[in-house]
């Protein structure tokens, strides 16, 4: 059998230099995430039995039709999403089962690149991680563990990564995670964690080897 497609949104309904983010929570569902034409953020979610629904979780003008977008589920009964503003801030965006989407700002005007991406992992069901690009091109990380509020640190500094190029992150076993970014001269660089001890650093391949403007995508299919 071949791989099936349909058009999910119709042409010009898109940011076309944003990523898309999704997540299945539970088995039978998925829920997915864009930005809008208009810098809206838009979102799609199946439940199976039932065609796609659609509804715009935050209005035109809310997020940069240039940066990123990323989405985790911790837990089956939640989802959070998060997105750069337009003016460079951070947005969370976070649902329970029963209640509707509430809304944050995790990073003031100016933390991120208006053209910067971000990834997010959730390594254990009680902490999510969250990385993306700053306007001055340094890598900036926030992480939360349930009972505490959010914390925020700089895992590279400024002039190390492309203000356009991608990120990306895994977490291959519950105390490990692995960050990969597209460099400042094309580079891929390297960023991994094990509890216990601090963030270590490598590149990965040299300079000239990716687009700064380019994606990164990350699987760990075994531990």
């Amino acid at each position: 059998m071949g791989w099936n497609q349909f058009l999910l949104s119709a042409a010009g309904g898109s940011a076309t230099s944003s990523p898309v983010a999704a997540v299945s929570r539970i088995p039978n569902s998925m829920e997915m995430w864009y930005v809008g034409a208009q810098g809206s953020v838009e979102d799609s979610f199946w439940y199976d039995g039932a065609t796609w629904q659609h509804f715009q979780l935050a209005p035109p003008g809310s997020a940069s039709p240039n940066g990123g977008i990323a989405a985790v589920s911790r837990i089956p009964n939640s989802m959070e999403l998060w997105y750069v503003g337009p003016n460079g801030s951070i947005e969370d965006r976070f649902w329970y089962d029963g209640s509707n989407w509430q809304t944050f700002q995790l990073a003031p005007p100016g933390s991120a690149a208006l053209t910067g991406k971000i990834a997010a992992v959730s390594r254990i069901p009680n902490s999510m991680e969250l990385w993306w690009i700053g306007g001055d091109g340094s890598v900036q990380g926030a992480f939360w563990y349930e009972g505490s509020n959010w914390q925020r640190y700089q895992l590279a500094p400024p002039g190390s990564a492309s203000a356009t190029g991608g990120i990306a992150a895994v977490s291959r076993i519950p105390n490990s995670m692995e960050v990969w970014y597209v460099g400042a001269r094309g580079s891929i660089e390297d960023c991994f964690w094990y509890e216990g001890g601090n963030w270590q650093t490598f590149e990965l391949a040299p300079p000239g080897s990716a687009s700064a403007t380019g994606g990164i995508a990350a699987v760990s299919r075994i531990p």
